[in-house]
């Protein structure tokens, strides 16, 4: 049982890898794309901001769906949508036919991102569960950096279809890892007898959300700094390159603090205080580069300081929702991440244009993560071990009888 977890968490990993690897295949595409069909480069932004959408519609019913219906077949029907959604770009010839297979695309990726998360806190619940989070978050970096070498040879040798059969190919191979997945034996009588119980109590839902909203609010900040660290360095007297490669060394600490991060944080058993330490020392750290106070090591602050959150914030529902109410429950989580990450770039962008400069959407960003901290103190308020586990037993007898 202790191998075969972590066998399960390298197939879940390669099956949220495959939504990275699909992601960046436009991106690895665009030029080609560009020439071929006709678009431009708002047309462009345009295919990829249609991937994330669905996530805002598709979480909460792919987490209702989940809990009716045997997760592995949703996670399977998800990574079917992906193959054919980019099967389908690779032979369309218009804008409108490629917004339909991107859009479809996104629907599946939203629905292996739910299960996904939502199997990896059945398998580990309650034991090493911020390492495994953590190993799960990198997955879509990783899909998406693997995507970026390998997606540029196929599009200078092959064309741009070969770059969206690369993609339909790799979530192929993750749907069929996917078939040798299963729950715990102790979570599979739980989940047939839940079958009819979608709501979760408001000493439930309310934790849950603000969980979401967290994530939500971490990502949104990594989002703002990558895309505006670099012009904020160049105002203050970096080169462009020196500046765009100093964002990249952050991003890089960050990829390496994730699990590393997890590890650290499981072994202190301590996820609440991770976070606050850690969302502060990042918000301070992006106030002083906006200050103009040695912004280069505030950077590499900021990308070390955020890699540790990532686990142990994916961990918080876990301390909240039964076996039974985890689907929905992580519908709901990713339904407040996704409509932070649709609405954030554009509230900063204005922000940005009402300030006249690149700092304004950093000066959000460390203000996003200083919130954190007390809605997490909030988070811990709400949950109280034993009112929880009276809500917990109360809903495993409704669902029995």
């Amino acid at each position: 049982m202790t191998g075969r977890r972590w066998i399960i968490l390298a197939v879940l990993f390669a099956a949220r890898a495959a939504t990275g690897f699909q992601f960046q295949s436009v991106g690895s595409a665009a030029d080609l794309l560009m020439r071929d069909l006709g678009l431009d480069y708002s047309e462009i932004g345009m295919l990829l901001g249609v991937y994330l959408l669905p996530g805002v519609i598709v979480s909460f019913p792919a987490g209702l769906l989940g809990q009716r219906f045997d997760e592995k077949k949703l996670g399977l029907a998800g990574l079917a949508l992906m193959v054919i959604s980019n099967v389908a770009l690779s032979f369309c010839n218009g804008l409108a036919m490629a917004l339909a297979a991107r859009t479809l695309g996104g629907v599946g990726a939203t629905i292996v991102i739910v299960v996904a998360t939502k199997m990896t806190t059945d398998w580990f619940a309650g034991r090493e569960i911020v390492l495994a989070m953590s190993i799960l978050q990198m997955s879509w970096p990783f899909g998406a950096m693997l995507a970026l070498p390998v997606q540029a040879f196929i599009a200078q040798s092959l064309g741009w279809p070969a770059v969206m059969g690369s993609a339909a190919f790799f979530s192929a191979l993750a749907l069929l890892a996917f078939l040798t997945v299963s729950a715990p034996e102790q979570e599979k009588p739980a989940q047939l007898a839940a079958a009819g119980g979608a709501r979760l109590p408001a000493a439930v839902l309310l934790p849950v959300t603000i969980a979401g909203v967290i994530w939500g609010a971490m990502n949104l900040a990594c989002i703002l700094f990558f895309t505006y660290a670099p012009l904020s360095l160049v105002a203050q007297g970096l080169s462009p390159t020196a500046a765009a490669s100093l964002t990249s060394l952050a991003i890089w600490f960050t990829i390496l603090a994730i699990p590393s991060g997890g590890y650290l944080v499981d072994r202190l058993g301590a996820p609440i205080a991770a976070i606050v330490v850690c969302a502060l020392v990042a918000s301070a750290a992006l106030a002083l580069s906006v200050a103009g106070m040695h912004p280069a090591m505030s950077c590499l602050v900021f990308g070390v300081a955020v890699g540790p959150m990532s686990g142990a914030i994916l961990s918080l529902p876990s301390k909240v929702l039964a076996s039974q109410q985890r689907a929905v429950g992580f519908g709901v989580f990713y339904t407040c991440f996704y409509i932070l990450m649709a609405a954030g770039p554009l509230a900063a962008g204005r922000l940005q244009d009402v300030w006249g400069t690149p700092s304004a959407a950093l000066i959000a960003g460390a203000a996003l993560l200083a919130a954190m901290v007390p809605l997490l103190l909030v988070f811990v308020a709400l949950t109280n071990p034993r009112r929880l586990a009276e809500i917990h037993r109360d809903a495993e007898l409704r669902a029995v009888s």
